[in-house]
């Protein structure tokens, strides 16, 4: 755990990550009928590139791949099948990061058995070690990656793998605050938040 380097991206950095890959999207001539948000870290992604390029008709499919900081299963694993029709139709998968590249390489697999016309794929970021590289991306980075819609959670399972235990609300939080705001990069007052949201559900 102290080992792991992390990468702490804003709501801002989405943004221009997301105009980004719309850019070269639209550059490369390349159509999109249907977006395919794979979750959950690619459905907040989904529903913004379909926005930028002004394709109403968004999808999901869900797999699940790493068990925790640092830790990644062995297979990803489809929890959620495909919800909507793809047949015939030119779509887009998109995702938050391609690390082993097993989660889109699954995604794809499955929107071209259900008949899709042809399949791009785009992450925000990718991993160098990354099997497949996806038609679009914003940037390459080592690093674990912290995104905006998952700070609770990475919070939660940094105070577990570290402190072993969950404090006490009335514990004096201070020096785990500080920790975790100079470790992830964030505003002290978003910490102390998070953590005050963690325990007052967790008494």
């Amino acid at each position: 755990m102290n080992d792991t380097r992390f990468l702490t991206v804003t709501w801002n950095d989405i943004q221009q990550a997301l105009f980004h890959i719309a850019e070269q999207i639209n550059h490369s001539g390349v159509n999109v009928q249907v977006v395919v948000g794979v979750l959950r870290g690619g459905w907040i992604p989904a529903r913004i590139i379909s926005d930028l390029l002004g394709v109403s008709e968004v999808g999901a499919i869900e797999i699940k791949f790493y068990k925790g900081i640092g830790e990644r299963g062995e297979r990803p694993v489809i929890t959620q099948p495909l919800i909507t029709d793809v047949r015939g139709k030119e779509v887009l998968i998109i995702d938050d990061v391609a690390d082993t590249g097993k989660s889109i390489q699954t995604a794809t697999t499955v929107v071209g058995l259900h008949g899709a016309k042809t399949i791009r794929t785009a992450t925000l970021y990718i991993k160098p070690w990354s099997t497949i590289k996806p038609d679009f991306y914003y940037a390459e980075t080592d690093r674990w990656i912290v995104f905006p819609w998952e700070l609770r959670e990475i919070i939660e399972e940094y105070i577990k793998a570290t402190y072993k235990v969950l404090p006490r609300v009335t514990d004096d939080l201070s020096r785990i605050t500080d920790d975790i705001a100079v470790r992830f990069g964030l505003p002290r007052e978003t910490v102390t938040r998070i953590l005050k949201l963690l325990l007052s559900s967790s008494k």
